[in-house]
């Protein structure tokens, strides 16, 4: 019922649904570890702040004694100064000392009461102590009274800090348990947000991937004119769907079309071994004209296609396709219906531009590229399809294999001298030193007519630059092992004045 649905579904649906699962699963990832976080520093940070404030006390009641025994012993101005400050550094650290009852529990809040009411006695001896003459009877007795006091304060203060220590361990120990559950739960969140996603990824491929391969063996067969191909059968209920449909309708009305055309020639045969001379060579014409409108059904074949395709998800009012379409027709209707040997730079950027906007759409955030020209770029004359062969070539070898995709940057610029310089460069897979150097010699081996196998690729434009510009034109391949590989080709600038 799920899949009867899902295969009903317009693509741009299928494409928001599993981008809604995506998201949703790194939401829940990212609420766990906050989670995670928050769980680890309310309990800790109170912990460490309590520890440091008892401790900073112990140590401010060490620092006030110590200071007390030496103004007792020199009796200076500036041994005053120090103990002064040293009891207001005191009476702050211990006015920082937990004190929320429900919060440090009943133990440590008596010991902290008990501290503070010691304190404030000890504070009111020491300062009447500190307006004594020590000439005065009563002294000494004050004086060991005031030690007496101090010691008091450091044994509360060695008991707080110990009551804080175990209530931290208190605090850590009910937080074992969850600790050693995390990694369970995170396991299974993982668990299941692979198999939500292989789940979605198998949709997807079933409903989009798969169907398209399908429609692309057809193609490829009927480019070859073979008509006896079955009718391409999808589950798809929507534009893909659509598009099978008005497929196999079509190859149905080009293939009675071509049987027509071939029982009218076997006809015509017939009637020609009874004619004259002359009706020999209508025959003649006749196969002829046959075998042009074989060859161009495919192409035209192919353009109503895509423009009937472009007009599907107009209606659909899916722009991703309807541009994808686009490009794919403007890149056949250019490979097919150029002529020339030269081309204007604009003219390859744009193929190339459309070449790369569909690498975009197949690889999607693997791949971005990047086109620069110069602003009198539509006056430059380049060797025309030079740019989206080199691009493919970086594709195919450079990126696709690439785990983390890359970028393709076509750059134009004037070299000086009236040449200009075209480089196709990518951050790719890249070549060691021996195999760049090999694929120049072969590279130059074709050139001299030593070496063949390059087909319309690097040997192809190596070949046309050498021929139309001689030792004007250059060729260069630079490549670094995991950095990438760029092309760059340096040639007149070909401008018309």
């Amino acid at each position: 019922m799920f899949r009867r649905f899902w295969f009903r579904l317009p693509i741009s649906s299928k494409v928001r649904s599993f981008a809604v699962i995506v998201v949703m699963i790194i939401a829940i990832a990212v609420v766990f570890n906050i989670y995670a976080i928050r769980f680890s520093i309310d309990g800790f940070g109170m912990v460490l702040d309590e520890n440091r404030s008892c401790q900073q006390f112990m140590d401010a009641l060490e620092k006030e004694s110590d200071d007390l025994h030496e103004y007792m012993e020199v009796r200076s101005e500036k041994a005053m100064q120090d103990l002064q400050g040293t009891c207001g550094d005191t009476k702050w650290r211990m006015d920082q000392l937990p004190s929320d009852y429900f919060e440090i529990g009943p133990d440590r809040y008596a010991t902290t009461w008990n501290i503070r009411n010691a304190y404030e006695q000890y504070a009111e001896k020491r300062d009447s102590l500190l307006q004594l003459d020590s000439s005065e009877e009563n002294y000494i007795t004050d004086l060991y009274e005031v030690y007496d006091r101090l010691d008091y304060l450091s044994a509360y203060a060695r008991r707080l800090m110990q009551q804080t220590v175990v209530d931290g361990a208190n605090v850590y120990t009910a937080k074992v348990p969850m600790y050693r559950r995390m990694p369970f739960i995170l396991a299974n969140i993982t668990l299941f947000s692979m198999l939500l996603i292989l789940f979605s990824s198998r949709l997807m491929t079933a409903s989009i991937v798969e169907p398209v391969e399908k429609l692309s063996e057809q193609a490829r067969r009927i480019e070859a004119n073979d008509f006896s191909v079955q009718d391409v059968e999808l589950e798809n209920r929507d534009e893909i769907g659509d598009l099978g449909i008005a497929f196999n309708r079509m190859k149905h009305a080009t293939g009675d079309y071509i049987n027509t055309l071939q029982e009218r020639n076997q006809i015509a045969e017939l009637l020609h071994e009874e004619q004259l001379s002359n009706l020999e060579k209508e025959k003649q014409l006749e196969n002829n004209r046959m075998e042009l409108l074989k060859s161009q059904i495919n192409p035209h074949f192919l353009f109503n296609t895509l423009n009937m395709i472009s007009s599907m998800v107009n209606l659909e009012n899916a722009g991703t396709t309807e541009k994808m379409t686009q490009s794919l027709s403007a890149l056949f209707r250019y490979n097919l219906g150029v002529k020339d040997q030269l081309a204007f730079l604009p003219m390859e950027t744009g193929i190339a531009e459309n070449y790369m906007y569909l690498q975009k759409m197949r690889f999607g955030a693997r791949f971005d590229y990047e086109i620069r020209v110069p602003e009198d770029a539509d006056r430059i004359l380049i060797p025309s399809f030079t740019l989206q062969p080199l691009i493919e070539n970086a594709v195919s070898h450079g990126l696709s294999r690439k785990e983390q995709g890359g970028k393709v940057t076509v750059l134009a610029e004037h070299a000086g001298d009236g040449r200009v310089r075209v480089t196709v460069k990518d951050n790719g897979l890249g070549m060691s030193n021996e195999r760049r150097e090999q694929i120049m010699k072969r590279l130059e081996g074709e050139e001299n007519g030593s070496s063949s196998g390059f087909g319309i690729g690097l040997g192809n434009i190596y070949k046309r630059v050498k021929g139309l510009y001689g030792d004007k034109g250059e060729f260069l391949i630079e490549s670094e092992e995991g950095k990438g590989t760029s092309v760059i080709i340096t040639i007149p600038d070909g401008k018309e004045n």
